[in-house]
C-alpha cells in the first residue's frame, strides 16, 4: 500500500511538470522585451532621419532602464514585429522600405519644413551715389580740346575778307565742386582752354600797269582763350559700387578772347602789309557732358569724361564749337 501510494504521488507531479514548463515559456523573459523594445526605437529612430533627409545621423538610443524613449515618447507605440510577421503575398516589407515608398509617392513632403533662405548679396540694391560717396565732391581735370572750323572777318589791304580758319589741337584745365541728391547732382566749374589757329591765302590785286595782276601771299597765325563758369544738373547710374556712368547738361558764361596777326606781300620779297585782329567779350555758353567714373577708394575717384561745349559769336569771329577729352581725379566728403 505504501509502495503503491507513493509511486500515485509520483506520477501526479511529474505529469504537472510539462504543463508548469509550457506555462514559463508562454511568458517572454525581462531581456526578451528589453530586446524587443530595443528594436522598436531603433526601427522608429531610423524611419524619422530618412523622413528628415539625414540619413548619416547616428540612430537615437535606448534608455533600458527607464523602460522609453524619445523616439517612442513622440510616436504612438506598434506592436512588436518580426520579419516573418510582415510578410504578405509572398513578400517582405521593412520599415525603410515603407519610408522609401512613402517619399516616392510624395518626394516633396519630406522637404517641405526644411526651406533654405538666401540673402545673397547678388539680390541687394545697389546703395545711391550718395550713399556710396558721400553728399560732397570735387575733382579738377585736365585734357586737350580740338575745335571745328570757325570764320573769321577781317581786311586784307582795303578789302574785306571772311575765311575758315584752321584750328589745331589745344588743351584746358578745370575745376568742378558738387553736391548729391541721391543719384542726382549738380555742380558749378570753372575751366580754361586755349587753342590755336591758322589761315592761308592768296590775294590779287591789279597792278600798276593796265591790266596786270600782283598776287600776294598772306599768312596769318592767332589763337583763342576762354575762361568759363557755368553750372550743370546731371544723373549717377551706378554700375556696381566702384563703377558709375554720368551725364550732365549745362549753362555758363564765357569770356572769350580771339587774336589774329596778317602778314602778306609778293613771293620773294619781305611781307608788305601787316594786321592784327583782336576781339574780347562776354557771351553765353552751353554744355553737355558724359563720364566714367571709377572708385579708387571711399574718398578717391577717377573720371574719364567728354564735354561739348558751345560758345557763342564774338564780332569778328564765328561760334565755336568745341570738344574736351577730359581726365579728371576726385575727392569725395
Amino acid at each position: 500500500m505504501r509502495l503503491k501510494g507513493f509511486y500515485l504521488n509520483f506520477s501526479f507531479l511529474a505529469s504537472l511538470i510539462p504543463g508548469f514548463s509550457q506555462d514559463q515559456s508562454a511568458e517572454p523573459t525581462r531581456s526578451e522585451i528589453f530586446d524587443r523594445m530595443e528594436a522598436r526605437a531603433q526601427s522608429l529612430a531610423q524611419r524619422m532621419q530618412e523622413m528628415s533627409g539625414k540619413e548619416r545621423q547616428a540612430p537615437a538610443k535606448v534608455n533600458p532602464a527607464g523602460l522609453e524613449t524619445e523616439s517612442s515618447l513622440s510616436s504612438p507605440p506598434s506592436p512588436p514585429t518580426s520579419s516573418a510577421a510582415i510578410t504578405g503575398s509572398g513578400q517582405n516589407f521593412s520599415p525603410t522600405q515603407d519610408s522609401s515608398v512613402r517619399e516616392n509617392q510624395n518626394p516633396e513632403s519630406s522637404n517641405e519644413a526644411f526651406s533654405v533662405v538666401d540673402d545673397s548679396d547678388d539680390y541687394l540694391p545697389i546703395e545711391s551715389a550718395q550713399e556710396l560717396l558721400g553728399d560732397y565732391y570735387i575733382s579738377p581735370s585736365i585734357g586737350f580740346v580740338l575745335s571745328s572750323e570757325t570764320k573769321a572777318a577781317f581786311k586784307l589791304f582795303s578789302a574785306e575778307k571772311v575765311q575758315d580758319l584752321d584750328n589745331e589741337m589745344g588743351y584746358g584745365v578745370g575745376l568742378r565742386a558738387g553736391i548729391r541728391f541721391d543719384n542726382f547732382y549738380t555742380e558749378v566749374g570753372l575751366k580754361y582752354s586755349t587753342l590755336d589757329y591758322k589761315i592761308t591765302g592768296i590775294h590779287t590785286m591789279p597792278g600798276i600797269l593796265p591790266g596786270t595782276f600782283i598776287d600776294f601771299n598772306y599768312d596769318g597765325i592767332g589763337s583763342v582763350d576762354i575762361l568759363n563758369f557755368n553750372a550743370k544738373l546731371g544723373y549717377s547710374y551706378s554700375f556696381n559700387e566702384v563703377l558709375s556712368f554720368n551725364g550732365s547738361v549745362g549753362l555758363g558764361l564765357s569770356n572769350r578772347r580771339n587774336e589774329l596777326y596778317i602778314a602778306a606781300g609778293p613771293d620773294g620779297i619781305p611781307p608788305i602789309f601787316n594786321d592784327r585782329v583782336s576781339s574780347n567779350e562776354t557771351v553765353l555758353s552751353y554744355d553737355l557732358a558724359f563720364s566714367i567714373n571709377y572708385f579708387v577708394a571711399e574718398s578717391y575717384l577717377i573720371s574719364l569724361g567728354y564735354n561739348y561745349m558751345n560758345v557763342g559769336k564774338i564780332s569778328q569771329f564765328d561760334a565755336l564749337n568745341l570738344h574736351y577729352f577730359e581726365l579728371g581725379m576726385g575727392l569725395n566728403f
